[in-house]
Formats: structure tokens, C-alpha cells, sequence
């Protein structure tokens, strides 16, 4: 008997929830089965709303881990780790989550600011799986603003929602400045927009595809 195979294989649900903010900051994301560490990097980015500023590493624990993943790793720099090293682009998404069993696993971001983002593997639901079309990556739930680039890690960012909306502050001209904004308009960090995400995950997927059909 001859085994169909879908066009489009069902996705994976990951959870990416970004670790010790003054508030929850996550994003729930339907992600192509069929693609490399690297282009998950990249999804993890446009989701989060990060700018693809600084290097990166996936691993298994944060913290004595057994796999880790970078971009164009160097060999001769396993900081005194005897895990497994793989270019995350030349390693893929499935052939990772046997390494980690399909359990919970961590992205590293900004060696000097310290983003941990902890993953985790979720049950697709079935409105998931209506909303989800094609290969392109989906985002279906989202919680707080991502952090502006080098503000200083988990510390500085507190300090700042702490200053950005309170006159009073020492620093509130200061981080207004900094973040260019105008006027007193409060912001509001636990607001997101799930359809913009989407729309910015739709956008680089037709980048790739552009660059595949050149």
C-alpha cells in the first residue's frame, strides 16, 4: 500500500518565553518541521522582535549542556564544555530535537546582555492548525514588547520600564532620548500586536523564498 505524504506536514508549536522580565514576554509560534537551526534563529528574532545584532547559541540546559548550536562555530572555542558543537546552519531542526529528546531546550542571546529564552514543544490545537497555512511560520499568542538591543540585559531593561513612563525618574529623559521618543506618550510594554508578528514572520519566509528561486 502506497503511504501518502502530505504537501504541507503539520508544523511545530513551540512556546519561547523569554526568562527573568518584570513582566511575561513570550511568543507561541507554528514553525515549519522541514528547517535548519539557523533559520529557526531567525524565526525566534522576528517573533521576539529582536534585530539580529548579536551571536547566539541553542543548547539542550542552560549550563552544562550536551549539544550546543551556533552560527559558524569555532572549534577551538569550547569554553572548557565537553558537549556535542554544531553549525546551526548546517544542522536541522528535527535532527536537534533528537538530541534533546523533544524535551524543553534554550536560546541564548546576546553573550554580553544575556537573553535566555527557555522552548518548549506544545500540542498544535486544532484552531492552531486552521489558522495555519502553507509552511510559513504563524504566530498565534503573544505576551509583552521585546526589550530594546543593548539595554543592558534583564537588569537594565527593569530599570528602564521602571524609568521610561515616570517624569520623576533620574533616567526618564535620558531612556527617552535614547529610544527616540517624543512628547510624553506613555508605552505600554504588555501590549502586542499577534498579527503584526505574523505579518513580519510572513515577510521573511517570502525573503527566503525569493533567494531560493534566484
Amino acid at each position: 500500500m502506497t503511504k501518502i505524504i502530505p504537501l504541507n506536514p503539520l508544523p511545530i508549536k513551540m512556546k519561547i518565553n523569554l526568562e527573568n522580565m518584570p513582566f511575561p514576554i513570550y511568543r507561541k509560534v507554528l514553525i515549519p518541521a522541514d528547517i535548519n537551526m539557523d533559520e529557526l534563529h531567525l524565526i525566534i528574532q522576528v517573533a521576539m522582535g529582536w534585530e539580529n545584532c548579536h551571536l547566539y547559541e541553542f543548547s539542550d540546559k542552560k549550563g552544562k549542556s550536551k549539544i550546543r548550536v551556533q552560527n559558524d562555530i569555532d572549534e577551538n572555542d569550547l569554553w572548557g564544555n565537553d558537549a556535542e558543537s554544531f553549525d546551526a546552519g548546517e544542522l536541522s531542526l528535527m535532527e536537534f530535537l533528537e538530541h534533546t529528546d523533544g524535551k524543553t531546550f534554550w536560546y541564548w542571546y546576546d553573550f554580553g546582555d544575556d537573553w535566555w529564552h527557555k522552548i518548549s514543544i506544545q500540542k498544535a490545537t486544532q484552531k492552531d492548525l486552521a489558522e495555519y497555512y502553507g509552511d510559513t511560520p504563524l504566530c498565534t499568542e503573544a505576551a509583552g514588547l521585546c526589550p530594546p538591543e543593548d539595554c543592558g540585559g534583564p537588569w537594565g531593561f527593569a530599570q528602564l520600564v521602571e524609568a521610561i513612563n515616570e517624569p520623576k525618574h533620574p533616567e526618564y529623559k535620558n531612556y527617552r532620548e535614547w529610544l527616540g521618543i517624543k512628547g510624553k506618550k506613555k508605552i505600554d510594554f504588555e501590549n502586542v500586536d499577534v498579527e503584526e508578528i505574523s505579518d513580519n514572520l510572513d515577510l521573511l519566509w517570502n525573503e527566503w523564498v525569493d533567494e531560493d528561486e534566484d
